[in-house]
């Protein structure tokens, strides 16, 4: 591991981004979060991910904000143009009376802050555990506005730093207001940025469908809005600080990636239908199955397993692809796993108990039907550090983010963000060739340890 330099990064500079043209006069200027923004992401910590992109012409800092930056800073204002909203605020709490609403005004803008890192980008950007105190240098945070938690203070719900790391490459960091969008969103948006970045020089523009702001498009026959507003409420008059207030634990974090092939994930999948009643096993579970296990054994005791599932094809009726903002429900698996005699016999129970949960789903209307409880399910997870799930490799973040010559895809995606959530981070296999799911994980140094151990004996079991 490379060693740690005392100040990984230098701020060369800080600029406001505004949708560029402005939004046309007949876009609502005020979004009203709907039942699955208020669920459970109101009071979550923001959605951080990193994105390296290898350059190694690139000479340095003064040399990006002649030639690079203007670039970006005109592809990320043109993005913001149709997504407008993420230049927004939100109010800093939960109103006492109305619902929160992401209120644009023109004039608004997106903070984008340029850095220089002195950092080993080829370290920073690896698969091994990595401490996540030199990740975190390279994310923006979210500032306030108006001072302290009343009615008059607003938050920024949008921030971007790009990292220069000289003779190799670029890391841009995001930080996103969760309450503002899910995973499916965010990726529609920096799918935009990039096909606009990488077209630009061409004189060609394309993009996706434009995203659809009409709340009328989420329907809430069970009121579930106002019960999740009441419990938010109650909550903070309690004096809860949140869910993942108190996640952070004493000494190093580390952050590390660990890579599931299609051959991998065909051996498991042969392994938990032998081994089980399950007569098959998806990608997903299987990965997660095995990461489940893991943490497990690293803890040594028992842990229970939660995920989020896309609602918009599953909303009656159907909510449109386009959609912006979140779409998402709460699924628990009901089964806790507790560390098996064999490595191998803690992977299939987990995997075979994540499908069965998933399999439940293609019940109508299963995904809601212990809605009402969203709210504490989230703070009981948190509280317990069960084992929860961040990103998908459904939403191609590689693919969505090629930016073109001379950067391309990411080298490396990663949600910095589970430091603090305990979460899975997942995503489609970032290297040509490997296929499978590649999946970020976070934990104490002593614990990393062992579920290395229990990693490695898991590939050469599979071997």
């Amino acid at each position: 591991m490379a060693p740690e330099p005392d100040n990984p990064v230098r701020v060369l500079g800080q600029c406001q981004v505004s949708p560029w043209p402005s939004p046309p006069a007949g876009k609502p200027r005020s979004l009203p979060l709907t039942f699955y923004d208020d669920l459970a992401f109101w009071d979550v910590p923001p959605v951080q991910r990193l994105f390296f992109f290898d350059n190694t012409d690139l000479l340095g800092g003064p040399e990006f904000l002649l030639s690079e930056l203007p670039l970006f800073e005109k592809s990320l204002a043109a993005a913001l143009h149709h997504f407008y909203p993420l230049a927004g605020k939100l109010p800093c709490g939960m109103p006492e009376t109305a619902a929160p609403k992401i209120v644009f005004s023109d004039g608004d803008s997106v903070r984008l802050t340029v850095a220089v890192g002195d950092d080993n980008f080829e370290d920073l950007a690896g698969d091994h555990a990595r401490d996540t105190a030199r990740l975190r240098a390279l994310l923006p945070p979210l500032l306030r506005n108006g001072g302290g938690g009343g009615s008059r203070c607003s938050q920024d719900v949008f921030a971007v730093q790009m990292t220069v790391f000289p003779l190799a490459g670029i890391c841009i960091g995001t930080t996103l207001h969760h309450a503002v969008c899910d995973g499916s969103s965010y990726v529609h948006f920096m799918r935009t940025w990039a096909a606009i970045h990488r077209l630009e020089h061409s004189g060609g523009m394309s993009m996706a469908a434009a995203p659809l702001f009409d709340r009328s498009a989420v329907r809430d026959t069970d009121g579930l809005r106002e019960v999740f507003l009441s419990d938010h409420r109650a909550y903070a008059a309690a004096g809860d600080k949140g869910p993942h207030d108190g996640h952070h634990t004493s000494g190093t974090t580390e952050l590390a990636t660990f890579r599931f092939t299609d051959k991998l994930l065909r051996w498991l999948g042969k392994q938990v239908e032998s081994e089980t009643s399950a007569r098959r096993c998806s990608p997903y579970a299987l990965a997660c199955g095995a990461m489940w296990a893991g943490i497990v054994h690293a803890r040594g005791s028992s842990a229970s397993f939660g995920f989020v599932t896309g609602c918009k094809p599953r909303a009656s009726p159907p909510i449109p692809a386009s959609y912006f903002g979140n779409c998402l429900g709460l699924c628990r698996v009901e089964e806790k796993v507790a560390a098996k005699q064999s490595c191998l016999e803690t992977v299939t129970a987990s995997a075979a108990a994540i499908w069965r949960a998933i399999e439940g789903l293609a019940e109508q209307g299963r995904v809601f039907r212990d809605a009402r409880g969203w709210v504490k399910l989230v703070r009981e997870y948190a509280s317990a550090r069960a084992v929860t799930v961040a990103g998908s490799p459904k939403l191609g973040v590689y693919a969505a983010t090629d930016l073109g010559a001379p950067w391309g895809r990411p080298r490396k995606v990663e949600i910095v963000s589970v430091e603090r959530t305990g979460a899975l981070a997942l995503a489609e296999s970032g290297r040509d060739g490997d296929g499978g799911i590649e999946v970020g994980l976070a934990l104490p140094r002593g614990e990393m340890e062992a579920f290395r151990a229990f990693y490695g004996e898991l590939l050469v079991v599979a071997a």
